[in-house]
């Protein structure tokens, strides 16, 4: 319970006696404070509770409530929320330090986390709303994921800044980022932040971070906010003294707070402004397919299916790929440059500047130029190529990349160039001009080769001529087996320290990914987003119960290991279904996790040395059958096989496969238990 007054609650809760007051040097006539309590005790905190509560035309204060001992904590705590219904706005703040670890604190293992996370969850019990500052730092980086879920779970305020605008403490070690680091977080702001959480966001908060993404670009003249001078009082550890001054403060937002985020895979309708694009470019395409067709030019088989064509234009769903989509595209030159003669391709992407990262990881004898796509371009690319390939991956729902490649295959055709299809799903389709364009598109094509028994079958393709054969994804990973020639030197030491001390041990390897309301079939379009998310989450806490069963019944402790395929947000980031399995899985069972954005070499050398793999992306599931792993696969489409069950059951593993609304304890714990002996 709260005592009547603030000051009362301070002396009675700290039990100790007032020391010289610090009233004095306050200007009676400010309205915002910032108490930096760093560590306060007994002796120390009633002076700044007799300093605060003197200040008449005080409106708001942020409390900065560093090391305080859990009564101490308590204590003020209770006094903001007094001062809160006395009409004061109040919050107290946290600046996340390099060493942060949301896995380690939800473990219970060491981490400057944990005693942040205790004392925000002791003042959020207390009513009192808490805000982190998460620096924009190197050590930070991939490790966004887990703590921004972190602090959406606890009712917490998570804040990116610059470190530039945080208290110097923050400021002291602050490094630039490295390309793939600025890469990393432009990312997490454009898709996490600005998009996927821009509804809970004040306008301000948005505004702040649109300029942070201009700052992480280098643009360093972009302002971050208002300049306003801020009063401070400020513990002095040294000396046990308060320092009392009026501090000049470029502000990163508004200090009102955004509403707290849970879960927000909400709506996956295509906004506004993208549809007007789909619209606009869909016509031209549409008509440029109508003079194709007119002239005849847009007959299937037209070229003989092995046409010479040493340089290509590669089309597909590039700009949201991962290592999976980049190992396809592997496979494709590989075999494009047996079949074709390739030995040049210009990349299109939707993304540019993320494909150029992931191309250097291919080691194949055709060189790859990177370039946008853009229907005002494709036609000078064309003029530079001898055909135009579809490099593997699905063929299906995506309306802005349909509308690109049926402009793309068009003109083409008219140019009399070979079009083939090599390695793809084919679909699935939800809209049914998707499904339109895309059957435009095989029919003009020279060749079609689909990439499981599935696909051969498909409405997409009925009728054509069609080669059943496999995903490209394993010509290119069967040519890794020996050295790992592309693996960076950051990869290694990921996997050295996620296997340290597991000799003698079952190491399993994990990957998991979000899935969205889309994935769900036979269920209204009104409840898909409910009921998809109580299906994973079902899923999660079931899987993560078969693991602490396994655990407890292993007579040498098991090893989990995550990877991740894509940590990146584009495309849903496995690194948030990893932070989910972690909070349920607490420190239960030895999990550990791969914070990185990790290579193509990378996931190989890791998966080189485990014994199981669970496996819920394609090409996670591709990786670990090429590595002759032992593969329990878990189908993400709800209410519908898909192609991680068409994959195993080609391999004549289908009972080692479950779809995720199907999946239960007692299966995943059967499948482990037989498949480590």
């Amino acid at each position: 319970m709260l005592m009547e007054t603030a000051r009362d609650q301070a002396r009675t809760a700290l039990r100790a006696p007032v020391p010289p007051p610090v009233t004095r040097s306050l200007n009676p006539s400010i309205t915002q404070l910032e108490l930096r309590l760093h560590g306060a005790d007994a002796t120390t905190l009633p002076s700044a509770v007799d300093a605060v509560d003197a200040l008449p035309a005080l409106e708001s204060m942020i409390v900065w409530p560093d090391d305080l001992g859990r009564d101490e904590l308590n204590a003020v705590a209770g006094w903001m929320r007094h001062r809160e219904r006395n009409g004061l706005r109040v919050r107290a703040d946290f600046v996340i330090d390099g060493d942060a670890d949301a896995h380690a604190a939800l473990a219970r293992k060491a981490s400057s986390l944990g005693k942040v996370l205790e004392s925000s969850r002791a003042m959020r019990l207390n009513g009192v709303q808490v805000r982190w500052w998460v620096p924009v730092s190197p050590e930070l980086v991939y490790r966004l994921e887990s703590l921004f879920s972190l602090a959406h779970d606890e009712r917490i305020e998570p804040v990116l800044a610059p470190c530039e605008v945080l208290p110097a403490k923050a400021r002291q070690n602050s490094v630039p980022l490295d390309g793939d680091a600025q890469r990393f977080v432009r990312d997490f702001i454009t898709y996490r932040l600005l998009d996927e959480e821009a509804v809970h966001l004040s306008r301000e908060r948005r505004d702040a971070y649109r300029l942070l993404l201009r700052f992480i670009s280098g643009d360093t003249k972009a302002a971050f906010g208002t300049h306003s001078t801020v009063a401070v009082l400020e513990l002095d550890q040294r000396t046990a003294a308060w320092r009392v001054e009026e501090e000049p403060r470029t502000t990163h937002s508004s200090d009102r707070g955004d509403s707290l985020a849970g879960d927000t895979f909400a709506s996956q309708s295509v906004p506004t402004s993208e549809l007007a694009e789909v619209l606009t470019e869909g016509l031209k395409a549409v008509l440029e397919w109508g003079k194709t067709n007119a002239v005849g030019a847009g007959r299937m088989g037209s070229h003989a299916p092995d046409a010479p064509m040493p340089r290509v234009l590669v089309i597909g769903a590039y700009g949201g790929e991962h290592i999976g989509d980049a190992a396809i595209l592997g496979g494709v030159l590989l075999r494009i440059h047996r079949r074709h003669g390739t030995r040049e391709a210009i990349l299109v992407s939707q993304r540019p500047e993320h494909t150029a990262h992931l191309v250097p990881m291919l080691d194949t004898p055709v060189t790859i130029r990177v370039e946008g796509y853009q229907q005002a371009t494709v036609g000078d690319l064309l003029r530079q190529v001898d055909g135009v390939v579809f490099a593997g991956g699905p063929l299906m729902d995506l309306p802005k990349q349909l509308v690109k490649h049926l402009y793309t295959v068009s003109l083409a055709r008219r140019a009399n160039k070979p079009f083939v299809l090599e390695g793809i799903g084919a679909g699935p389709f939800v809209r049914w001009p998707s499904f339109w364009t895309a059957r435009r598109l095989v029919r003009m094509s020279d060749r079609i080769a689909v990439r499981t028994s599935d696909d051969g079958r498909a409405p997409l393709v009925r009728g054509l001529s069609v080669d059943v054969g496999r995903d490209p994804a394993f010509d290119y990973l069967e040519t890794r087996r020996g050295e790992l020639t592309r693996l960076p030197e950051v990869d290694r030491l990921w996997v050295e320290h996620l296997l340290k001390d597991t000799d003698g041990r079952v190491t399993i390897g994990i990957n998991l990914r979000p899935i969205r309301p889309d994935y769900t079939s036979d269920t209204p379009a009104s409840k898909r987003v409910g009921y998809t998310r109580f299906v994973e989450a079902r899923f999660e806490e079931r899987l993560a119960e078969a693991m602490r069963q396994f655990h407890k019944a292993s007579a040498r402790p098991p090893c989990f290991v995550f990877f991740p395929m894509n940590a990146i947000q584009f495309g849903l980031s496995d690194l948030r279904s990893a932070y989910r399995l972690r909070r349920l899985l607490r420190g239960d069972v030895d999990f550990r996790v791969w914070e990185g954005d990790a290579t193509i070499d990378g996931v190989i050398a890791l998966l080189r040395k485990l014994d199981i793999a669970i496996t819920m992306r394609f090409h996670a599931t591709i990786y670990a059958l090429v590595q002759q792993l032992k593969v329990i696969g878990v189908d993400y489409r709800v209410g519908r096989r898909d192609k991680v069950a068409a994959l195993l059951g080609d391999f004549g593993r289908a009972d080692d496969c479950a779809r995720i609304d199907e999946m239960t304890t007692d299966w995943m714990l059967q499948r482990l238990s037989r498949l480590s002996q």
